[in-house]
């Protein structure tokens, strides 16, 4: 059976994509082999006044086929397939006719260079139409002619900033940038699309100039000179792709055509077969495998109910407004509602801003929200969570009121982001409705979320849970129940031994750009700021009350909390000073400090702070708290801001090697204690000579 379907009525050519056995289309080598033939079928067709190509799937093309590219591991075996992709492109541009691309639902990288390569594109404005050029989240950039194409469609700026930053828009925003040249909404299809065609037949469409001053030199090279600028001050240069992406559409921009696709060619192939690059496909298929990890229920969840209203709480109460259908909040006085609404529109705002939601878009949502004082009005409520303060006997009493006015159906979660859930769960009637969902600050930026059943959580509940957050755009992980869970018990030692590294190596600031410059979003002490230092300081503590002596805490968080009683950001003062745009290290945080101390070479951070993170992973896998390597990196990655293009901690200790792993961290606890004692896996790997990858044996219970 083809995946292409050709029909010639009218002197209009109809291809429409339709894979076999798949969800979604994509091209794959064996899909571009057959349009090939398509385009040689019609090519020479005299009669043909129009080609028209469309899906018969609710997404048009979703892009490469990436198991395809993940196992390409030579330069020319990449360039041979990047010369075929570019001659059949070519040929459907050539093409002696005009061609059309329909674009209703994804259009995804190779999709879009595919639409790129047509005459003209037309969207449907339906939701479910998204365009984007999304490879450098892949390790890579447009290989398909994009980088060539997407300047001479849309203009350099708006080519740049899709094509580096990875990001996905609107039909409406392509036709503002002129990736597309017309939007009509899916009802009016059969109307629309046949009246554009056949003023296209007709020659009465023009084509919109995208001609810009500023893409003339030497304008143009101020573009490239401030957005290389601009991507220094947010990608680490160890990943390579956005600024290799960069140069070749730099390089190719007014250069013959044919020569620009070598150069296209020969970038992409040397960054397809990078470590970076795989590491960053493995996290694709992670993320792939992680939104299926559950089973579809019958009786999804629509009805609502937070209960706190702190950052946390409004984060959660903005996703709930934006996904469920009915949201309901507990306030303890009526007066607090308003202001609640308010921080939660501010959430909003960046919506509006970046024209993804209208106002009165927004207006609808809020209007979701209903609140109430006593726990009344609950009955209808299928999944309450609380993320009210971080306290074991509050949480309890919380759930005992919850649990009179809920039906006995409903389930209860917590926010909770250290505590234990079957000792949360402990004084309930409906243990198995309890689970804990932990979300990350902020809410609506971070899309992991823990997902921690107890004891007695059924599987209904946990289902029921991660479809409600996957229908919320998050990505849920389930996770075993120990302190801190997964990402906090892992970071917290990070911060931690951060906080002794300065108490012998007084600069906070060098020590946050050795970090930074590692490839971490930003240093220890600045995240410390910006989680608050009173959280991490309880966190921490947790952590010592359950891991003991491995995870002490060290004595300067202690003065900074308990004597100097500073909170971070929230405080305008932490480890640093805020004022206003202003940050300055903050000096009664350097008068602690002991300043005639040795110097600590910057390898030696490095190690301390990423390796006592590994050894804690490894024992996250140990224990059972997850199953999967791949997991824990995920997690890592999307929960702390890890260095995707790094693979994730344990994706890092497999390149570095685990018997390296394991020598410093020997060599560590001999100078500075039992918190690097390499764990019990760590050694059982380096004994029989595997890895993450190899000795899955090793763990698994």
């Amino acid at each position: 059976m083809s995946n292409l379907k050709l029909e010639i009525n009218d002197n209009i050519a109809r291809l429409t994509f339709d894979l076999e056995n798949e969800k979604v289309n994509k091209l794959s080598i064996k899909v571009l082999e057959e349009l090939d033939e398509r385009l040689n079928e019609i090519k020479d067709n005299l009669s043909i006044k129009a080609l028209l190509i469309q899906s018969a799937k609710s997404v048009f093309i979703a892009g490469a086929d990436i198991e395809e590219i993940e196992k390409l591991n030579n330069e020319k075996e990449v360039n041979s397939l990047l010369m075929k992709v570019h001659e059949i492109f070519n040929k459907l541009e050539n093409l002696p006719f005009p061609s059309i691309a329909y674009i209703n639902g994804a259009c995804m990288g190779g999709g879009l260079e595919l639409a790129l390569a047509c005459t003209y594109r037309v969207a449907s404005t339906s939701p479910k139409t998204k365009l984007a050029f999304p490879e450098i989240k892949l390790g890579i950039f447009p290989g398909f002619a994009g980088t060539l194409r997407a300047p001479k469609i849309v203009g350099l700026i708006s080519a740049l900033d899709l094509i580096l930053s990875g990001k996905t828009i609107d039909a409406k925003k392509a036709y503002r940038i002129k990736l597309v040249d017309e939007v009509f909404h899916d009802g009016q299809k059969d109307f629309k699309l046949e009246s554009f065609i056949q003023r296209v037949i007709n020659k009465k469409i023009r084509k919109r100039s995208t001609f810009s001053i500023l893409e003339t030199w030497p304008l143009r090279e101020i573009i490239f000179s401030k957005t290389y600028k601009t991507l220094e001050t947010k990608v680490n240069k160890d990943f390579k792709a956005p600024y290799v992406a960069l140069e070749v559409i730099k390089d190719t921009y007014k250069r013959d055509f044919t020569q620009g696709l070598k150069v296209e060619r020969r970038e992409f192939s040397k960054l397809a077969v990078t470590k970076e690059s795989k590491n960053m496909i493995k996290l694709f298929f992670t993320f792939q495998k992680l939104n299926k990890n559950y089973e579809k229920t019958t009786n999804p969840i629509s009805n609502v109910t937070i209960l706190g209203n702190g950052v946390m709480g409004k984060g959660i109460i903005w996703l709930f407004s934006k996904y469920a259908k009915e949201v309901r909040i507990k306030v303890r006085k009526v007066e607090q509602v308003q202001g609640i609404l308010k921080d939660v529109a501010k959430i909003y705002d960046f919506l509006t801003k970046q024209r993804k939601m209208t106002q009165s878009e927004v207006d609808l949502k809020l209007n979701k929200i209903s609140y109430t004082q006593h726990f009344d009005g609950l009955k209808s409520t299928q999944f309450a969570i609380e993320a009210i303060i971080e306290d074991e006997k509050a949480k309890k009493e919380t759930y005992a009121k919850l649990e009179e006015k809920l039906n006995k159906h409903a389930i209860i979660a917590t926010n909770t982001s250290s505590i234990s859930i079957n000792t949360l769960s402990s004084e309930l009637k409906n243990k198995e409705n309890f689970i804990g969902v932990h979300f990350f600050n902020p809410v609506n930026m971070m899309p992991l979320v823990e997902v921690i059943p107890s004891k007695e959580t059924s599987k209904e509940t946990i289902n029921k849970t991660m479809e409600l957050l996957i229908s919320c755009g998050k990505t849920p992980i389930i996770v075993g129940d120990c302190a801190g869970f997964i990402v906090n018990r892992i970071l917290l030692p990070y911060l931690n031994e951060a906080a002794v590294i300065l108490e012998k190596n007084p600069d906070i600031k060098h020590i946050d750009k050795v970090i930074k410059d590692f490839g971490m979003p930003m240093g220890p002490f600045t995240l410390a700021d910006t989680v608050g230092i009173d959280i991490g300081y309880k966190v921490a503590h947790i952590l010592n009350e359950s891991y003991g002596r491995r995870m002490p805490i060290a004595s300067l968080l202690t003065k900074i909390y308990k004597d100097l009683k500073l909170l971070g950001k929230k405080s305008n003062e932490g480890f640093y000073t805020y004022k206003g745009d202003k940050k300055e290290v903050n000096k009664n945080v350097t008068a602690l400090l002991d300043t005639n101390t040795k110097i600590i070479d910057d390898k030696e951070i490095i190690e301390r702070c990423i390796y006592i993170m590994i050894n804690e992973a490894s024992r996250c896998l140990e224990e059972g708290i997850v199953e999967d390597a791949n997991i824990i990196d995920f997690a890592m990655i999307t929960g702390t801001g890890f260095p995707p293009y790094k693979g994730g901690l344990c994706a890092l200790a497999n390149e570095l090697g685990i018997n390296h792993i394991v020598t410093r961290l020997l060599e560590y606890e001999k100078e500075y204690g039992e918190r690097f004692t390499p764990s019990n896996l760590l050694v059982r790997l380096n004994e029989a000579n595997e890895d993450f990858n190899t000795g899955e044996a090793q763990w698994k219970h």
